[in-house]
């Protein structure tokens, strides 16, 4: 049997910036293609082993982007290269959804708060029509039903997707601390709850995943891995939450909330009571508000039960990739001494969010080049001499992660940068010592083609074992012509200059106008209707719809176009 190499892919909460990740995912399935194709080749002279992905974790829109990738393992994918024709749409999911079908005038839309529909009251400061239409084409795929070698472990070929989910509800814990003969409990409640799915042709039933089957997905299971998917992108505020029913024997097979001891990982189970809840109902927002690398999620499954995954280069056999357009690097905060209540407020909500995701353990371990069984891709490409050109490596990151949405051109940078960036990591990273026990086959007379060797000076790259520095070869091979060095050149640079045009801006102005108007007069009409009725109800109404939208309308203008400018110096001032 040959060797094998697992992987568990972590996509990373990114807003917009999703198309970066949709662009790291493209490339990702193109290599592995190739690999395995080439591989079964006469005259192939490269390494052998194999190479698996049994499990993608994601949240927010790198949970969306998990879906699509999902959907795509099973339909073969037509990738997206500079200077060539764009696939269609159905051969292409990954880059209609997140560089063609998103955007901001779509989201700006008035459909959901049309008539009756206001009525239901105001879900998310942008229209959310366009996720569910972008979440209903993405199973609209041409081409053949497959199986690739590359998905599952041993002789599965399902593979398993988690989404992370803000449960709203939450789920109740309780401990007994006050004695046996006492009846009062200490409890708390869980929000951080994720889905879990295994996915094939006739895949296997699991005890906590739900299985579904690629080809038919029609039903109560496919329903929920869509909802889901809308679910775990729902951006607080700014996106619609989703209603969630799940079984709550979930929660007895969920390695969510446990602890580890030198056995493994031990589960806790939520109160008794829960079990007889059915459905387990709750409000789901946005995954990321609480998990947005769920790196515990992959990595526990990767190393399976009471184990670990080995971390030295000369014995690794597992690892998990993060994908993370927004990474959590270290950074000086700024010193603030506002401390009144207006003050306060705008920070709280942002504080609990940091808090919630702090895991500094987690990303040490991925920043770790002595670590080999954790990695990264995050953004990078030559900056200008501007400081904002450092500071947003791409488009999508303005507007606090919403800027990508602005412009097509912001979206395809980004989708081709991920692209881009991925090449780069598995030419030049993703690799292991010469003596890793995955190479044992690969003859030595045929090694030197494929040493690993820095990018830039082309000088063979060395790395650590116990045994001191070796040579390196690569997890996944890439073969020509996916090692040729993707550029990105002036045509495929993001555009903010069409916002100088006069229709262009006043289109998007009128846009805001139009959304303000109807989000602030639904609110007041209906939402808000017990404080603005009784004496001077007309006049209170109508002083909050033209403060609330001569606010929310100048807040947003101030906001966009200095998204706008801040991409014009990231990409254009020297």
């Amino acid at each position: 049997m040959r060797p094998t190499y697992e992987i568990g892919l972590v996509l990373s909460g990114a807003i917009s910036a999703g198309a970066y990740t949709a662009g790291v995912m493209d490339f990702l399935i193109e290599a592995l293609d190739a690999y395995e194709e080439a591989k079964g080749q006469a005259g192939w002279d490269g390494p052998t082993h194999n190479v698996r992905i049994p499990i993608m974790a994601g949240a927010s829109a790198g949970g969306m982007t998990a879906a699509i990738a999902a959907l795509h393992t099973f339909r073969r994918l037509e990738h997206v290269w500079p200077g060539k024709p764009i696939p269609p749409d159905t051969r292409n999911r990954l880059y209609s959804s997140w560089v063609r079908d998103i955007d901001i005038m779509r989201l700006l839309e008035t459909t959901d708060l049309d008539g009756v529909k206001a009525s239901a009251g105001v879900k998310s400061a942008l229209c959310c029509d366009v996720i569910d239409e972008i979440v209903a084409n993405a199973f609209n795929l041409s081409g053949e039903l497959r199986q690739p070698n590359w998905v599952g472990r041993g002789d599965e070929r399902s593979l398993r997707v988690m989404f992370t989910l803000t449960n709203l509800r939450g789920v109740p814990y309780s401990f007994q601390l006050f004695g046996t003969n006492d009846p009062r409990r200490y409890g708390m409640l869980n929000h951080g709850d994720y889905l879990d799915f295994n996915i094939g042709v006739e895949p296997r039933s699991i005890d906590g995943a739900l299985s579904l089957d690629i080809q038919n997905t029609v039903g109560d299971g496919w329903d929920l891995f869509r909802t889901g998917a809308k679910a775990t992108g729902a951006f607080p505020m700014g996106l619609a939450p989703r209603y969630i029913e799940r079984p709550p024997t979930d929660y007895w097979h969920s390695d969510r909330v446990g602890f580890e001891t030198d056995g493994g990982f031990t589960t806790v189970d939520p109160d008794d009571w829960v079990g007889t809840v059915k459905p387990y109902a709750f409000v789901s927002v946005d995954g990321g508000t609480i998990d947005n690398e769920p790196l515990e999620l992959a990595r526990r499954y990767l190393a399976g039960a009471g184990g670990k995954n080995e971390r030295a280069g000369d014995k690794a056999s597992k690892s998990v990739i993060l994908i993370s357009p927004f990474p959590n690097y270290q950074k000086t905060t700024l010193e603030s001494r506002g401390e009144k209540l207006v003050d306060v407020v705008p920070r709280l909500l942002s504080t609990l969010v940091d808090q919630a995701r702090f895991k500094p353990a987690e990303l040490e371990l991925v920043q770790n080049e002595d670590v080999y069984s954790r990695y990264m891709i995050a953004p990078e490409r030559e900056p200008n001499a501007h400081p904002d050109s450092k500071l947003y490596p791409i488009a999508c990151g303005v507007l606090g992660g919403f800027g990508g949405f602005l412009h097509q051109s912001f979206r395809r940078h980004d989708y081709l940068l991920g692209r881009r960036n991925a090449q780069a990591f598995f030419r030049a990273n993703f690799a292991l010592p010469v003596s890793n026990p995955l190479f044992n086959e690969f003859p030595q007379e045929r090694r030197d083609k494929w040493l690993v060797r820095d990018i830039k000076t082309g000088a063979l790259k060395t790395y650590a074992t116990k045994n001191g520095e070796e040579y390196g070869l690569p997890i996944i091979p890439l073969i020509e012509p996916l090692s040729e060095e993707i550029k990105i050149e002036a045509a495929d640079l993001p555009k903010p200059q069409v916002f100088h045009q006069p229709d262009v801006r006043s289109a998007l102005q009128a846009a805001i106008q139009r959304r303000a108007e109807t989000v602030v007069g639904a609110l007041v009409d209906n939402d808000l209707k017990d404080a603005t009725s009784g004496f001077l109800g007309y006049f209170k109404r109508l002083g909050a719809k033209r403060f609330g939208t001569d606010f929310a309308v100048g807040k947003a203008n101030a906001s966009i176009f200095a998204a706008i400018d801040d991409v014009t110096n990231a990409f254009y001032e020297n």
